[in-house]
């Protein structure tokens, strides 16, 4: 059900895996993915906004790595397809085939015997069974391991062939083990190697299709295509990373972010300010050197939010998380900050209605199987399906009996004299609401303007909810220690809801340091429901526990959700050139960075038409 047999004469062998069997995969073996242009020029650099970093390899668990290391230097088995009409699905890349035992007890992968690090190292199985084991390595991050927890081991059969063994079979594992990046063991495996000291500037070596060329720490990094990279005439590789060389560097403000665009000395911005980007009429756009352009979303949406994190007591409250969210004030964000082009989110798989669970009581099947987790797991001192899970499916709090959505002004009344039943009173000296003493004050690590406005309707309210900035690695102790009240998440469930929403939910991490359960949430019947929803084998099994998943979370306001746009966006100078089909199923600047190419003889065009002052004009 989940490999794909590559043809004829290959009744055992597969050229990619899928979570949704053989009819998950679109192409066939030898088949480009219809994004790419396979005639696209290696060529230009590529001069992006980047973020600080304070160490090159990802290894160790403090400070933050350089942008896009592991796409640009190394590489994992297989790579993704990004169709939206595809389920999850990956191809072989380092990996040549895959076959999976008959019984589901293990999966083995034969890699390509041409595929090389950049050091001219080959690529072997000795490889793979190391890098596995390296996610077992405390100076990685123990949120890596949660993917491939169902492995009990792999082996080397051959010096190209690896066996992965199961001790549990999930219908998406095989897909986890294709993801896994390849790191060589003669580089980093060597004895009395320390992973998080000994590499923190050493300049990486992987088998992807980049080296690094130059840094300077925290400001910038290049990257330089490899001449002599192993897959460039693979049929996923042709049209795929066509930069010469990729720059990343450091802006600290959107104003200098602004100016380096119109200077020249970043090739594109994305994500705008809506009403930034609908004013924007620089002399770079008037005369056609910069091109300002939409884009169509089709993807399903992950679900933006706040996450409260539950192991402050404070918002164990269910009752009080209720009051918080209802304070967020959609219509005046998307109306005064996003010029009508958002949505508010409500459910975990909002725009996806074979997942996402229907408005009003739960019926059939769905509500047979909340009320048996409600049987089995509530307790008089902890209900973790609530029976609004059963009642009432994901809806905008703040809404009437009729669905329609009240003023804020009510809303913000309405949160007064629910926090005044609760106990949380107004305290003149202190000019915020107390109970027993305690402050209802609490910070939040997101930024973006509409919690900017968020704080400020909580202040009517009598809460002092308040922005926290903090520096980089400030923020990476305080977030891998738990030390924060609420912050931002993003749960995304699109391709392989129950693995994917798994290592957010599952109660085994609430308590790792450092990993993905930023809520803390330990709730037992989420956990059982991703459990099936990571091990079913059919489709309607899956679908209706996401309903269930759906219903119980979004019951439980465990987070503030915020929104999504209803289009991409993105400025870029004209000699950015793009493949006829846009895959979708990105952001725009993966897109960009992945898929684009440098057009030398417009780049050329428009530097004379600078000099000289005078427009240009280009089709796409």
């Amino acid at each position: 059900m989940l490999l794909a047999v590559t043809g004829a004469g290959g009744a055992e062998r597969w050229h990619g895996v899928s979570v949704f069997g053989p009819e998950g995969l679109k192409y066939k073996p030898g088949e480009p993915f219809e994004y790419l242009n396979p005639d696209a020029p290696i060529a230009g650099r590529l001069r992006c906004i980047g973020r600080g970093f304070s160490k090159i390899m990802p290894f160790g668990l403090t400070g933050g790595t350089v942008q896009e290391l592991e796409h640009h230097c190394f590489e994992a088995l297989g790579i993704k397809s990004w169709d939206d009409d595809e389920a999850y699905s990956l191809y072989g890349l380092l990996a040549e085939s895959f076959e999976l035992a008959d019984d589901n007890s293990s999966l083995t992968i034969r890699l390509r015997p041409e595929a090389r690090f950049s050091d001219d190292h080959p690529v072997r199985a000795e490889d793979v069974v190391f890098s596995y084991e390296l996610l077992h390595d405390p100076d990685m991050n123990p949120a890596l391991r949660l993917h491939l927890k169902h492995v009990e081991r792999m082996v080397e059969v051959d010096e190209l062939t690896v066996r992965v063994d199961f001790k549990h079979f999930t219908r998406s594992l095989p897909v986890y083990v294709c993801r896994m990046v390849i790191f060589p063991k003669h580089v980093y495996g060597k004895a009395g190697v320390n992973l998080g000291e000994d590499f923190r500037e050493a300049y990486p070596i992987g088998s992807g299709p980049y080296r690094v060329k130059s840094h300077v720490m925290g400001e910038r990094i290049v990257y330089e295509r490899r001449d002599d990279y192993w897959g460039k005439d693979l049929p996923y590789c042709k049209g795929y990373m066509n930069w010469k060389e990729i720059e990343y560097q450091v802006f600290f403000d959107v104003f200098s972010q602004y100016e380096a665009l119109k200077s020249g000395l970043v090739d594109y911005k994305c994500y705008w300010q809506p009403d930034v980007l609908h004013r924007l009429d620089g002399e770079g756009l008037r005369k056609g050197y910069l091109k300002r352009s939409y884009f169509p979303i089709t993807r399903p949406t992950a679900m933006k939010c706040v996450a409260f994190n539950l192991r402050r007591p404070m918002f164990q409250d269910i009752e009080l998380r209720k009051v918080l969210v209802s304070l967020y004030d959609f219509d005046y964000i998307n109306r005064n900050f996003a010029y009508g082009e958002s949505f508010r989110l409500v459910s975990y798989f909002h725009n996806q209605s074979q997942l996402r669970a229907a408005p009003g009581p739960a019926t059939g099947t769905v509500r047979e199987i909340l009320k048996a987790l409600a049987a089995k797991h509530n307790t008089p001192s902890d209900t973790y399906v609530p029976d609004a899970a059963l009642q009432r499916g994901p809806y905008e709090i703040g809404t009437d009996a009729e669905g329609t959505l009240l003023p804020i002004e009510t809303r913000v009344h309405a949160a007064c004299k629910r926090l005044d039943e609760m106990g949380w009173r107004w305290d003149a000296k202190e000019k915020v609401r107390m109970r027993d003493g305690r402050k209802l004050s609490f910070e939040i690590f997101v930024g973006g303007t509409d919690m900017f406005h968020y704080t400020e309707v909580c202040k009517m309210a009598g809460v002092d909810a308040r922005i926290t900035t903090l520096s980089g690695l400030e923020r990476q102790s305080r977030v891998r220690n738990f030390a924060y009240d609420c912050m931002g998440g993003w749960y995304d469930g699109r391709k392989a809801p129950g693995r994917e929403l798994a290592r957010h939910f599952i109660s085994s991490e609430a308590d790792v340091k450092g990993s993905k359960n930023v809520l803390g949430l330990k709730n037992p019947a989420v956990d059982e429901v991703l459990d099936i929803m990571s091990r079913s084998t059919d489709r309607q099994t899956l679908e209706t526990y996401s309903k269930v998943f759906d219903r119980i979370m979004c019951s439980n306001w465990y987070v503030i959700p915020r929104y999504w746009p209803t289009r991409d966006h993105g400025v870029y100078w004209s000699y950015l050139r793009r493949p006829d089909t846009y895959a979708s199923g990105l952001w725009t600047h993966y897109n960009i960075w992945w898929y684009w190419w440098f057009d030398e003889e417009r780049y050329n065009t428009i530097q004379e038409a600078r000099k000289k002052g005078e427009a240009v004009e280009f089709g796409e």
